[in-house]
């Protein structure tokens, strides 16, 4: 029930009277309202205003008319308490609304929401991944990245051809698996022969931040090869590798010798990165191949330098392979149709 409010003064009065000339009247009083003699000498000193549940009671057993009071509404007292509690946690800890109280108060979330993810079957918790250790797959998988991936703030997507590359697509993706340890998603683009070997997590792009591969766009930017990979001559092959897979191109070019019309092998990679061009290209030099540089790309024509890269390099790419391993057999097809 709600409480009576009197005019200043009277509740006092009213309480006076109903004690006076009577003897141990405050203990029977306290009996008649089922309350303790404190709290009768509580309402007499106007600390606190009278419930109505116990005015009625004195009404039944004292037989009192009913003074003139305002009955206040359930609750009256939560604006009047909540605006005293506000005031006292202000003046104890400060505004609520500071910069790091959201952060703390953010991490504090985040971090019960990990340690009890059944309480937030609909809340998409960021998942932690491992620093990973350096290696020859990590430097592979970073080429990859540079060659036919590209980073946002959310999102990592290696973009591949869904007709000839569809055994590289699972090694990349095992790759992935390997490296951070979550299965990528593969999605087929609508109306285009390419797929996307993708990954959404805003801490793996913050790690591979971390290894040198950033967010935006190749070109603008002009990426190059981390300095943690060029530092490592086993890295920086692996690096090439995964270049090649992606950017590069395994071909069969025609070519007049001596007025003799010849087939031949060859090898290039382009990209509108100047810093990965120099640094495929330097990388061959380095193996001892002759290659060719120019604006967008590098070459190399023969052969036995193509022959000399697949032994040292290697690749990864199904479709390279294939590319490499039919030279023979057309050539010798194309020699034979001569010779008829």
């Amino acid at each position: 029930m709600g409480r009576l409010l009197f005019p200043k003064g009277e509740q006092s009065a009213f309480i006076a009277s109903l004690l006076k000339n009577r003897k141990n009247a405050v203990g029977e009083l306290a009996v008649f309202c089922g309350v303790s003699e404190r709290t009768i000498r509580d309402w007499r000193r106007e600390k606190f205003t009278l419930p109505e549940d116990a005015f009625r009671k004195m009404q039944k057993h004292l037989h009192i008319p009913t003074p003139a009071v305002t009955r206040l509404a359930d609750y009256w007292y939560a604006k009047k308490g909540a605006r005293l509690g506000a005031l006292r946690r202000l003046e104890l800890y400060g505004p609520p609304g500071t910069k790091e109280g959201r952060q703390k108060g953010g991490r504090i979330s985040q971090l019960r929401r990990k340690q009890f993810p059944e309480r937030y079957p609909n809340c998409p918790i960021p998942k932690d991944y491992d620093f990973p250790k350096l290696s020859t797959n990590l430097a592979e998988f970073i080429g990859i990245i540079l060659g036919d991936g590209g980073l946002t703030p959310y999102q990592l997507k290696v973009t591949l051809n869904s007709e000839e590359e569809k055994e590289y697509r699972l090694f990349v993706s095992n790759l992935v698996f390997q490296l951070f340890h979550v299965h990528p998603k593969i999605y087929q683009r609508k109306d285009e022969k390419t797929c996307n070997v993708s990954v959404a997590g805003m801490q793996l792009i913050k790690v591979l931040n971390k290894l040198g591969v950033a967010c935006g766009s190749k070109v603008k930017r002009q990426v190059q090869v981390p300095r943690w990979v060029k530092k490592n001559s086993n890295y920086t092959r692996a690096c090439l590798r995964g270049l090649m897979d992606t950017d590069g191109c395994v071909y069969h070019h025609h070519h007049v010798s001596h007025g003799v019309h010849c087939l031949n092998l060859g090898l290039t990679f382009t990209n509108l990165s100047r810093p990965l061009v120099e640094f495929v290209f330097q990388t061959l030099l380095s193996l001892g191949l002759t290659a060719k540089k120019t604006a967008h790309g590098v070459f190399v024509y023969r052969k036995q330098e193509v022959d000399r890269y697949f032994s040292v390099i290697g690749s990864h790419n199904g479709h390279h392979i294939q590319r490499y391993s039919s030279f023979a057999t057309i050539k010798a097809a194309r020699r034979d149709t001569q010779e008829a």
